[in-house]
């Protein structure tokens, strides 16, 4: 018998919003960037609710090795909210894990396409990949070790993915890359979660949609910065890799923009139309005395840093949202994966032995 979903959520709630306050209470980002070294930030973690990715580092010294760990704790994160729920909040928070079981599969690919396309070494590569079932029945060492195109989609015979990639051949691959392929599983794993939310209660469907809808908007306005105005790619090419969802797509901004040749566009209209709070985000290149491809680089750098922050504000807004709603675990997540990018960040950097400040001004 179904539970009532005040019950459900309550119980949930109780559960995040503790592991939510000792998340802020540890100041566990700062300990780590205030470590002299790599050895010592591993020691952070070892008294950290991280000890598992420290051992990880006692056993192998390998920082590969520990964020392997990191990903099978931000797996282990919605397994264990999606065991609470039933129904299709269980559904919907399965469909969510999908996103790392597309990029999984994004990065096996590109290992067999270095391996067999490109004759490059993957050995040492290939031993640091999530190789366990997540959603689908796929093959990852298959997969990884396929002489042929044949091969692949043999490891993937038993999941939706093989219908998208047999429309892919050697050739097409040889030809144009694995750009085209991984948008379209990107485009894949949205539409499956979207598809998914109309099956949620009215406020539940409301909540999820909102967040998806930013999560698009972004993206979409993204790709229009970083391939339509930095790297001037063709409107052709640009409109197919638009998600058709969210208001950024639907805009009539966004359609002038296409149309214009690409030395005329400029993405500040439609993200000042949607975000207006971004105001002077143009970098001025007489007053900075840089070259004009730099001064792109920057403003695009620091339009992404702004939908960033963007993102990040929406989803704190959700902690103070109706408790009895899926928004929750979605915060929950997103602090949870904003938390373990920053931790593979400092330790990244820690291993390359840069200054704490440094570090700082790269989190942002």
């Amino acid at each position: 018998m179904s539970r009532n979903p005040v019950t459900v959520y309550g119980f949930i709630n109780a559960k995040l919003r503790a592991k939510i306050g000792l998340m802020r209470q540890d100041r566990l980002s700062e300990s780590l960037l205030k470590a002299a070294s790599l050895v010592e930030a591993v020691g952070v973690l070892r008294d950290s609710r991280y000890h598992d990715v420290a051992q990880a580092y006692d056993q192998t010294g390998d920082l590969q090795q520990m964020e392997l760990v990191l990903l099978q704790k931000e797996i282990e994160m919605y397994r264990e909210v999606q065991k609470y729920l039933e129904g299709s909040p269980s559904d919907f928070v399965r469909q969510l894990l999908g996103k790392i079981e597309v990029d999984n599969l994004k990065n096996c690919i590109r290992l067999w396409y270095s391996s067999i396309i490109r004759h490059r070494p993957i050995r040492h590569r290939s031993g640091y990949l999530f190789k366990d079932e997540m959603l689908h029945q796929v093959d990852w060492t298959a997969l990884i070790n396929a002489t042929a195109w044949d091969g692949v989609l043999s490891a993937v015979k038993q999941t939706p993915y093989w219908d998208l990639l047999k429309a892919f051949t050697v050739q097409n691959l040889e030809q144009d890359g694995l750009f085209t392929l991984e948008c379209r599983l990107d485009r894949f794993w949205y539409d499956s979660v979207m598809q998914s939310t109309k099956a949620l209660s009215k406020r539940d469907r409301e909540v999820a949609t909102s967040i998806l809808l930013l999560e698009i908007d972004v993206r979409n306005l993204t790709i229009l910065v970083r391939h339509g105005w930095y790297h001037h790619m063709e409107a052709e090419k640009l409109a197919v890799l638009l998600l058709p969802y969210g208001s950024v797509y639907a805009s009539p901004d966004t359609q002038k923009y296409l149309a214009q040749s690409t030395e005329q566009r400029s993405p500040l209209p439609i993200i000042n139309r949607y975000f207006p709070s971004l105001e002077q985000v143009q970098v001025e290149q007489t007053r900075l005395n840089v070259h004009p491809d730099e001064a792109s680089v920057l403003e695009n750098l620091k339009i992404e840093g702004f939908l960033a922050a963007r993102r990040h504000s929406m989803y704190q807004k959700l902690l103070a949202t109706d408790p009895f709603t899926i928004g929750l675990s979605l915060a929950y997540f997103f602090l949870c994966k904003e938390e373990s990018t920053m931790i593979k960040a400092i330790l990244n950097g820690k291993y390359y032995g840069y200054e704490e400040e440094y570090i700082r001004g790269v989190l942002g």
